[in-house]
């Protein structure tokens, strides 16, 4: 892309597809869903607005595990001082949430970072054996995980006019298929660039300091678009029937419709709120 368009090449940035495959991921490692390291002095997270019946009695929800990421393997991830570890936990039911620029309808999310030398071993969850309300969509499947980091080039809407235009011209001249194939990675990912490709580009910030933003995480409904190989990886463009249907969904998590979940953290300061936003 660089070659044809030098224009793009301070647009790079790198994203860390985690290509998440179902397995019996340990507290120990980075994992989707499963188990999560025991921190001293934190229970479970749960969910007030959602309460569950256990026994006859109402209690908060508990939460359910969404991604356990350790510095060693994600160095790009903004961890704060004296933390190693980043674990994200979602109710499982819908939430809305009002931003300044946008609006938010989903799971909300509550990430929580720690020292992972304090860690006291694993625990889990126990949302799954609940009765409703549940929605079983935001279940996430427990999943190993191969990160990969790929170079990536943003939105079209991110990119100013004239180049937005050279690239229009490029497109029709080369048939690439920018925006869809090009720019933004499919699947679960660390970092990178966000794609706007439902809303046009929205003006995020924090919710706490009105400061910029950047994606902390995505979370994907599928791994590739189904009406493209560009995304699915080399290893599994051979796979058919179940074993495809396995590594296109493998978590089983659906948000917006078979889209895509992104969590935005503060630049400034990432004890601060998060911003949801769905595509």
């Amino acid at each position: 892309m660089t070659a044809m368009m030098p224009q793009l090449v301070d647009w790079r940035k790198i994203t860390v597809r985690l290509h998440p495959r179902p397995g019996t991921p340990s507290f120990q490692e980075s994992h989707v869903g499963g188990p999560m390291l025991r921190m001293p002095g934190r229970a479970w997270p749960s969910c007030d607005e959602h309460p569950a019946e256990i026994n006859g009695s109402l209690i908060p929800r508990p939460m359910v595990s969404v991604a356990q990421l350790y510095k060693q393997q994600f160095p790009e991830i903004p961890y704060p001082v004296d933390s190693d570890l980043l674990q994200i936990f979602w109710c499982p039911n819908d939430h809305f949430i009002e931003y300044t620029e946008s609006s938010f309808e989903g799971p909300a999310v509550k990430i929580v970072w720690g020292d992972s030398s304090m860690g006291l071993g694993g625990y889990h969850s126990t949302a799954a054996d609940i009765v409703d309300p549940l929605i079983d969509s935001y279940l996430v499947r427990p999943c190993g995980i191969t990160p990969e980091r790929v170079v990536e080039f943003p939105d079209v809407d991110e990119l100013p006019a004239d180049v937005r235009s050279m690239l229009e011209i490029l497109d029709q001249r080369e048939g690439l298929r920018y925006q869809y194939a090009l720019s933004v990675a499919r699947g679960w990912k660390v970092g990178g660039w966000a794609s706007w490709h439902s809303t046009d580009l929205l003006d995020l910030s924090c919710p706490d300091c009105d400061g910029p933003v950047t994606l902390l995480l995505k979370v994907d409904s599928n791994e590739w678009d189904s009406g493209s190989r560009r995304w699915r990886p080399v290893e599994d463009r051979d796979l058919e029937d179940e074993e495809l249907q396995v590594a296109y969904a493998p978590t089983r998590v659906e948000v917006a419709r078979a889209g895509e979940l992104r969590i935005f953290c503060c630049r400034s300061n990432v004890h601060h709120r998060v911003v949801l936003d769905t595509q």
